[in-house]
């Protein structure tokens, strides 16, 4: 665990958001049922980049971002062979071209982890619409997911391409993200 707000050394989630997206990813109860997560057993680590309310700074993104490149031991040393192969990225800003977190996604690239982020959601600064996804899961070294409702159609909040990098297509994929069973802090 990495906390990038605080600089706590135990793990915990003050927002909710961290947790529910993880119980989507790994989710099941120590003795493996209640299977909720789409990878349940996968091993995970996480970093916290995100203060209660859901912001974050730039600096506190790239730390975290630049954390998962090499996670620290137990020594508190960096080791690249503790880097997961895929990072799950549930955060993004507004839609258009900024570059300002495209090298520590092609540096995960470089390093074989796997770059996954949200495509987004609507926001009273971003209503939707195409060409709307957020940036940074707009970034063609971005593999970015969407959200679709129980019946495949698009979630309504859900962001959409195409990418204003050259028209590549967004999201790179949809899967089911609305009314989705998971957990909450607190084990819930």
């Amino acid at each position: 665990f990495f906390d990038a707000v605080s600089g706590n050394e135990e793990s915990y989630d003050d927002h909710g958001h961290g947790t529910h997206v993880t119980g989507t990813m790994v989710g099941s109860e120590p003795d493996g049922g209640n299977q909720i997560g789409v990878a349940p057993g996968a091993e995970w680590i996480a970093a916290k980049a995100l203060d209660a309310g859901g912001s974050g700074s730039d600096a506190q993104l790239i730390a975290a971002g630049e954390w998962i490149l090499a996670p620290t031991d137990a020594e508190g040393n960096p080791n690249p062979a503790m880097a997961p192969d895929v990072v799950n990225n549930s955060w993004g800003g507004g839609p258009g071209i900024d570059d300002w977190y495209r090298e520590v996604v092609q540096a995960w690239r470089a390093a074989e982890i796997f770059p996954e982020f949200s495509a987004g959601n609507t926001t009273l600064f971003n209503p939707g619409g195409p060409g709307s996804v957020a940036n940074p899961g707009n970034l063609p070294e971005a593999y970015t997911t969407g959200a679709t409702d129980i019946n495949d159609n698009l979630g309504s909040f859900s962001l959409l391409g195409p990418s204003p990098y050259g028209g590549i297509i967004k999201p790179d994929i949809s899967a089911p993200g609305v009314n989705i069973r998971s957990s909450v802090p607190g084990s819930g």
